[in-house]
């Protein structure tokens, strides 16, 4: 095929999804990227991070950006790298966990946690014990400490669960975590409680917290692939450390090759914006979360839990065809099944306009299954 034919028939292929500039992907964490970032990913399309002895500019952006996070979570020791997202950030931190404490093998996770948990448990020869949760979609902290043994290797919290945007009480289970390693997946949130005006806390001002998982390409608006495994130190990444005899390097990440693309499009994206861009962002998504709350309470729809983040729970009546008559004009939304909701996450690109429009159809629609 010649060069023209391929583009044009992937500009057709593209074409038939979605795009997030007509605000109709509802349940989507990640946004359209800045072309800041995609003008980076290009410059660096061709380096790979894992060959620091040629790609020293690499080495030095990643540098820039675990330096970054640090600032934004209070330590500046903090130690890290960048991911190819969360379930990669998270297999990481448990395999830390193993590390730390090799004669122990059973972790305390909540029935909200992310699949990506399972993943890493079953990889690395794990135990879980799942907690239930309280009548607000939290983990219940009394369950913890219930389940709490001599063979405890570690405890997960969520900052911001996949279903519903529910942030487990971190400080309360960060004093029960003496020598059990702790864990929070903040990979949705971690990008948004940093920068609200609430008592929210997600950093390492938490005495107990071990490592963070942080998606700069959900609300950091990076591309994919863009995760973040951060810990407190760096002698967590030292229990890693391997040293390939072809390598004048010891790398400790989990995977070899690295796109130093990412993590160029990640620096330009945080340069870019930066503390004050991104507490604008959050500010007009949680705007907009509050806006579309209460256009809801106007209607015979129950929001399953009051939102700390920009996500809300929506159950209406007839819940199935709702969906698919929403489905149908053409939003795409998605209906968790444990939850018996349908998920609407307030990205950047769900404007009020947009919302005004949803809240429309869902009304007529509600009113046709009546």
């Amino acid at each position: 095929m010649y060069k023209r034919e391929i583009i044009d028939k992937l500009r057709r292929m593209r074409s038939e999804d979605q795009s997030y500039t007509d605000g109709r992907i509802l349940s989507s964490v990640s946004t359209k990227p800045l072309n800041v970032a995609i003008k980076a990913y290009e410059i660096f399309s061709d380096t790979n991070a894992l060959d620091t002895h040629v790609f020293r500019s690499v080495e030095r952006l990643e540098r820039d950006i675990i330096e970054w996070f640090g600032k934004l979570l209070k330590n500046r020791k903090t130690a890290g790298y960048i991911t190819t997202g969360g379930t990669e950030a998270n297999i990481v931190a448990l395999f830390v966990a193993k590390k730390t404490y090799p004669k122990k093998r059973e972790i305390l996770v909540p029935e909200s946690a992310h699949y990506s948990i399972q993943r890493a448990a079953d990889l690395l020869g794990l135990r879980i014990k799942y907690v239930p949760l309280d009548r607000d979609f939290r983990v219940d902290v009394s369950e913890i400490e219930n389940r709490i043994n001599k063979d405890t290797l570690a405890i997960v919290a969520t900052a911001g669960t996949s279903a519903l945007g529910v942030v487990d009480p971190i400080e309360e289970i960060n004093e029960l975590c003496g020598n059990i390693f702790f864990h929070v997946d903040a990979a949705f949130g971690g990008f948004v409680i940093p920068f609200l005006d609430s008592k929210l806390r997600i950093d390492f001002s938490i005495e107990n917290m071990d490592s963070i998982t942080i998606d700069p390409h959900k609300m950091g608006l990076a591309p994919i692939p863009s995760g973040a495994i951060l810990f407190r130190d760096k002698s967590y990444l030292d229990k890693l450390k391997t040293s390939p005899t072809y390598l004048p390097s010891q790398p400790f990440t989990l995977s070899g090759s690295r796109s130093g693309g990412a993590i160029a499009a990640t620096w330009a994206t945080i340069n870019y914006l930066g503390m004050d861009g991104y507490r604008r962002i959050v500010k007009r998504c949680m705007e907009n979360t509050r806006f579309l709350c209460r256009e809801l309470r106007k209607m015979d729809v129950n929001i399953l839990v009051e939102p700390e983040l920009n996500v809300v729970g929506i159950r209406p009546r007839n819940l199935e065809r709702v969906w698919t008559l929403l489905r149908g004009r053409g939003w795409n939304i998605l209906m968790d099944t444990h939850s018996k909701s349908l998920r609407v996450v307030v990205m950047p690109h769900v404007t009020e306009k947009v919302i005004g429009e949803f809240v429309r159809d869902l009304r007529e629609i509600i009113q046709l299954c009546l």
